[in-house]
């Protein structure tokens, strides 16, 4: 659809070109998965557009990267206030644009960033401070040498929509705590609710262009991925992520990749039926499946009670309200639109016409408009079929019994994923030591999936679900340039290492080694004479 421009904008036009730009712009149509109402619609910004706000962002860094920890603080702490203020609103926007359940968007959306702000004030500065690097060698004695944790420049983050506010707004708060500024283009599914983080900040009193957002489809993202930028973070799919690395290369961009997943959850004989079963549930169908740590593949070491856990997940599955977010009790919203709904169903009619069983759900949930799809429990489901090696992002939970803890840990390590992973037992020593066999980034011990909310926490993972880190300590370092400074009085000893090169200069070198890494207290002391003797020649 293009957009009309009316007269009273010609006056916010700098030029006839940004005015022929604005006119001949197309449009992407927010709509509510949930019954199909449009919403909205957001400019699809181009390549001029996005190269002008990083080219502001840029501008702002410069003055912000001088802003003391305490003015970034007091700022954060704004944000803080206003999401807390407005979270009722904001949880409206986030379930009417992408369908999640209201209490879903309570605390899978807002909480996560609250909590952000609170740990970036209280810890912040301290992971950020300069630290003094002590030097053990008595060679350098003379020497002082620090680290010092500087911004980076403009970061841009391209973010996912089943996520919308807390993956985008947790790196967002990392970035500036850091010194960063950040240009933010969020899906294209979730643009309202990128919009509205934008306007957070402004509201927060941050300087202007300090966080920047820009709304497009995937041509967007790409001309942010080729822009003028420090860093880059991207969350979604797997080829996003291949496209993303690939178009960045050209400016050899360093970024981070938070990719898919097909999480596994191994449970063990001893685990209670109950609580493992409701936390199975919850895992497989919070945000309808659409999660990149959702349990999608369920193994289950083989043992008296497995029938039961069976038959209890599957009665748990039934009693799940499907509906949409404007009726309180639905617990089981739509699927994103059409394309992640027939991804879904074909998953399921593959795994069935391959020999797999379906035992609860399976087809379009009835009496809704939009993209409802029932919580599915399927068993017979095996590693020969896409339901159990490739990511759903759907309510699905697929279950394999197998005989023993070896062939669950290998079968959930037989995986191109390497996100999360959850075991279930009592014995907590047992699930430990699993944990540690499991190739994944994260591994939660009877729960799963929550951890994303932690910023204390470190989250990413391996193989196809992308590399570097997110939140915690690790994931301020993957923001920052960590610079090391070392410094000595000028006109001091010459060092020895310096020209000129001879024989003495060698032996004394030889020497050297020798008294700082020889076990031997007698050849310890023979090389602190070969030292001091040789240098003396020298």
């Amino acid at each position: 659809m293009e957009r009309v421009l009316l007269w009273y904008q010609l006056p916010l036009v700098n030029s006839f070109n940004q005015y022929l730009n604005l006119v001949m712009q197309k449009h992407l149509t927010a709509v509510n998965p949930a019954n199909l109402e449009v919403l909205r619609e957001v400019p699809i910004m181009v390549a001029s557009d996005v190269e002008e706000a990083v080219n502001r962002s840029w501008q702002a860094f410069e003055s912000w990267k001088s802003t003391s920890y305490k003015e970034r603080v007091s700022l954060i702490m704004h944000i803080h206030d206003l999401i807390e203020k407005q979270k009722d609103e904001l949880v409206q926007l986030i379930s009417s644009e992408v369908g999640k359940p209201l209490i879903e968007s309570y605390l899978g959306d807002l909480s996560g960033p609250l909590d952000t702000c609170l740990w970036l004030a209280k810890e912040g500065e301290a992971y950020l401070k300069d630290q003094v690097l002590a030097l053990k060698s008595p060679l350098l004695f003379a020497q002082k040498s620090f680290i010092t944790f500087e911004p980076l420049g403009v970061v841009g983050i391209i973010s996912p929509w089943n996520y919308p506010f807390s993956i985008p707004m947790m790196t967002i708060l990392m970035a500036l705590m850091a010194g960063n500024t950040v240009v933010l283009k969020p899906s294209e599914k979730s643009s309202l609710v990128g919009l509205a983080i934008g306007k957070l900040f402004q509201e927060a009193g941050f300087p202007k262009d300090v966080v920047t957002v820009v709304t497009g489809d995937h041509s967007t993202g790409e001309h942010l991925t080729q822009s003028n930028l420090a860093k880059l973070i991207f969350t979604g799919s797997v080829s996003g992520g291949m496209k993303v690395m690939a178009q960045s290369a050209s400016r050899l961009i360093p970024i981070s990749l938070e990719l898919g997943g097909k999480d596994a959850a191994i449970v063990l004989p001893d685990a209670p039926v109950d609580w493992t079963a409701k936390g199975l549930v919850w895992g497989a169908f919070t945000n309808a499946g659409q999660a990149c740590a959702s349990i999608e593949r369920l193994y289950i070491v083989k043992s008296k009670n497995t029938d039961t856990l069976i038959q209890k997940i599957v009665s748990l599955t039934r009693e799940l309200k499907v509906g949409p977010a404007s009726t309180a009790d639905s617990q089981i919203g739509p699927l994103i639109d059409a394309q992640q709904f027939e991804k879904v169903a074909k998953q399921v009619i593959d795994a069935v016409t391959a020999g797999a069983q379906i035992l609860c759900g399976g087809k379009r949930a009835e009496g809704h408009k939009g993209f409802f799809y029932e919580p599915t429990v399927i068993m017979g489901a095996n590693h020969s079929m896409e339901i159990f090696t490739e990511e759903t992002f759907g309510p699905i939970l697929p279950i394999m019994i197998v005989d023993t803890e070896e062939q669950a840990i290998k079968l959930a390590n037989d995986s191109e994923y390497a996100l999360n992973a959850s075991i279930w037992t009592k014995d907590l020593e047992k699930a430990k030591s699993i944990a540690k066999r499991l190739v994944v980034g994260s591994v939660l011990i009877n729960d799963c999936l929550f951890s994303h909310a932690l910023p204390q926490a470190p989250w990413g993972g391996l193989k196809k679900s992308g590399f570097g880190r997110s939140h915690s300590y690790f994931g301020l370092m993957d923001l920052i340039n960590i610079k090391h400074i070392s410094s000595e009085p000028a006109g001091g000893l010459e060092r020895f290492w310096w020209y000129p090169y001879n024989t003495n200069r060698a032996k004394s070198v030889r020497g050297g080694l020798t008294l700082l890494h020889t076990a031997s207290p007698t050849k310890r002391g023979k090389g602190l004479i070969d030292f001091v003797a040789n240098r003396i020649k020298n």
